[in-house]
């Protein structure tokens, strides 16, 4: 039996909803060092952890998995490596049911906070979001009001089995729609062919997470995590909801995700 390696696309949807913070319940440890000279590298300081251990002997293995299941998101946590210690030591008080519980409750906090930001997004976070084609203007936060889904959106969430989590950014990021818009017309002045080069770009993110063999919420937040590490290692709750609302937006009017295999 092997261990099945993590790929960087699921790597960075697990980054993306652990908002680069210890998933260990109340700590508040990065999962990462930013470099402070430009000649350094950023440090990766957090650990990959699996809530059901990769192999016979480890935590809370289950011989029942296959290593598919094992190697699958929904298995791993980002822990700092005094938690990720102390889980796998103190395994009577950190069985499986309380580490899913645990991640669980941590996305959610993160996914709520990039909601709730989604109100103050303008021309400056999506410009950041944006940032292969720079053109800054300041744009002050416009209200964000309930919605119903378009039936045309409606329908791409149901098709690729999008669930709750992907349905409330999408929401959200809908309330920003005319923002987007205008933003891309904008730019578009400046820069013809602007719309066309982004949705270029959405297009080509999809298709790596598809290659990845990711799908539904794994494949939507890889292109939400590509749309935010475009902004920069500054990241901030502005610029995660501009990166929502960009890809919402996008996710509207491209071609894709139009099916269950899309990609082909």
């Amino acid at each position: 039996m092997s261990r099945k390696p993590l790929t960087t696309p699921q790597l960075k949807v697990l980054l993306m909803r652990s908002g680069q913070l210890c998933a260990f319940d109340g700590c508040t440890e990065l999962l990462w060092e930013t470099a402070s000279n430009p000649e350094d590298q950023d440090t990766v300081v957090f650990e990959i952890a699996h809530i059901l251990a990769a192999s016979p002997g480890g935590a809370r293995y289950d011989n029942e998995q296959d290593d598919d299941e094992r190697a699958d998101i929904s298995n791993l946590m980002l822990l700092c490596d005094r938690h990720h210690k102390v889980i796998d030591s103190q395994r009577a008080a950190y069985p499986a049911e309380r580490l899913f519980e645990m991640k669980a409750k941590h996305e959610d906090a993160v996914s709520r906070g990039q909601r709730y930001a989604m109100s103050a997004v303008g021309f400056v976070e999506l410009e950041a979001v944006c940032s292969s084609l720079r053109m800054t203007i300041a744009r002050g936060p416009a209200p964000l009001d309930p919605l119903t889904l378009p039936p045309r959106v409606t329908d791409k969430i149901r098709i690729n089995d999008l669930g709750t989590s992907s349905e409330a950014m999408i929401k959200s990021g809908l309330s920003k729609t005319t923002a987007v818009s205008e933003y891309i017309e904008f730019t578009e002045k400046g820069n013809p062919g602007y719309s066309k080069r982004l949705q270029l770009w959405f297009k080509a993110r999809y298709a790596d997470g598809v290659l990845s063999e990711l799908a539904g919420d794994d494949l939507f937040d890889f292109v939400y995590s590509e749309a935010l590490d475009n902004a920069g290692v500054n990241r901030n709750e502005l610029l995660e909801a501009a990166a929502i609302a960009v890809v919402v937006h996008l996710f509207e009017i491209c071609e894709i995700f139009e099916s269950a295999n899309a990609a082909s």
